[in-house]
């Protein structure tokens, strides 16, 4: 139960850690009133995502429901991984004119309001495919979405802290690659008995 809710955090988080790196690049400092709205948004669709799943799951055996889960958590991180490769052989010049714009979006000093709630949204709607799958998988509801809140707010910070002393852009190409190899860990992970 732990080691799930643990692995769902890490993997609906990177993107996360991502973010803060990004602006950690530029030197510029997420603040507590930032991190805390974004980890709030992400505890939000978090807890639709798992409701909902568990809503739909209610409808197949709870074994169905677990195998169907691992499953959906199993392809999604084999997309995650397909898009990560489709990058690299396809599109290395696109994504890195799409890595310079987006750390030239940074250079505000501070995000706005509005800024802050498009993000979260962001971030919510890219997990919320995984947070369906992981209700169906069976991953604990509260403990989970609680892990993502924790995760989401301490990846912030990281991310952050480690973009302003350490400017790796590369990070942000193996974002994809690294939550997918996450999420295929926690569905078979789910699968075994």
């Amino acid at each position: 139960m732990y080691i799930s809710a643990l692995l769902f955090g890490i993997s609906a988080n990177i993107d996360t850690l991502v973010l803060g790196f990004s602006y950690g690049i530029k030197k510029q400092r997420i603040s507590l009133k930032t991190n805390l709205l974004l980890s709030l948004i992400t505890l939000a669709g978090t807890l639709l995502s798992i409701g909902l799943g568990l809503h739909l799951a209610s409808f197949l055996s709870l074994q169905a429901a677990q195998i169907a889960g691992s499953l959906l958590l199993i392809g999604l991180g084999l997309y995650y991984c397909l898009k990560y490769m489709h990058q690299i052989l396809c599109c290395r010049k696109k994504r890195d004119s799409i890595l310079a714009a987006s750390l030239a979006l940074t250079a505000d000093t501070s995000l706005s309001g509005r800024e802050t709630l498009a993000l979260g949204i962001t971030l919510t709607v890219n997990n919320a495919g995984m947070g369906i799958g992981a209700s169906f998988a069976g991953i604990h509801f509260f403990l989970t979405s609680t892990v993502t809140f924790v995760l989401c707010a301490l990846f912030l910070i990281i991310g952050n802290r480690l973009g302003a002393r350490f400017a790796l852009p590369f990070w942000n190409q193996w974002a994809d690659l690294l939550s997918g190899l996450i999420i295929i860990a926690l569905g078979v992970y789910e699968l075994l008995p």
